[in-house]
């Protein structure tokens, strides 16, 4: 464990990595607009839509569960730890879907269909007001993403327990954020803001649920002093 109580391989920290996150959420309210205009008007991302597709299930539980099942397969040390990966993604995307709640903001589709007699509509009108709760249903609720946050909170887990793999999995948070964005569930400022809810989740829990360092199996020893 690190100075924070965390695991060697746990990527940066809350302090940095979440004001980052939230400042480029800040800053992509610029672009949202154009952005989502181009994709979900214009059909800017037709060629990569098929490809993104086949990537939105990693911000599923279906193919966490499926990862998390395998490795557990394949060496059963890996138990508690994969179920910390999946509380990690499920947490993530429920803290998400819970701020959903406190934010009352369009989706880009119906955002866009609503004014598409504006040529320019301002991103400010995409904001609806505060607390909607559950009144407002799925189409003002894109603030933030649950997907980004689901995958970021699976991503970052799995990064913690395997550090060399870290930016292939932080390319699939990547990729995840895209098809969000490409599909116009949401705009950019929800994936980077979904992302930011998903990293505290996951460091909260990882600071919280702290799982012993395997211990080598006897035979794993008494095999590599065969060999020696």
């Amino acid at each position: 464990m690190n100075r924070a109580g965390l695991e060697p391989g746990f990527p940066g920290h809350p302090r940095w990595v979440v004001p980052l996150l939230l400042m480029l959420g800040a800053g992509a309210l610029a672009i949202d607009v154009p952005v989502a205009r181009a994709f979900h008007l214009e059909h800017a991302g037709e060629r990569l839509h098929e490809v993104l597709a086949h990537v939105e299930p990693f911000g599923q539980p279906t193919g966490m569960v499926i990862i998390c099942l395998g490795l557990w397969l394949c060496d059963r040390r890996y138990g508690e730890r994969m179920l910390r990966v999946a509380v990690s993604a499920i947490g993530s995307g429920m803290f998400a879907n819970l701020l959903k709640l406190c934010i009352a903001r369009y989706r880009p589709g119906p955002f866009l269909d609503l004014l598409a007699s504006d040529s320019t509509p301002s991103v400010w009108e995409s904001f609806q007001g505060w607390f909607p709760l559950w009144l407002a249903g799925s189409r003002l609720q894109s603030c933030p993403s649950a997907h980004t946050a689901f995958t970021t909170g699976f991503g970052v887990a799995l990064w913690a327990l395997f550090p060399p793999g870290g930016r292939l999995f932080a390319l699939v948070v990547v990729l995840v954020a895209c098809q969000r964005i490409e599909g116009a569930s949401h705009f950019i400022s929800d994936t980077f803001w979904g992302a930011a809810a998903g990293y505290l989740f996951t460091w909260g829990l990882h600071r919280v649920w702290q799982v012993p360092s395997f211990v080598p199996p006897a035979e794993t020893s008494e095999a590599q002093q065969t060999w020696a």
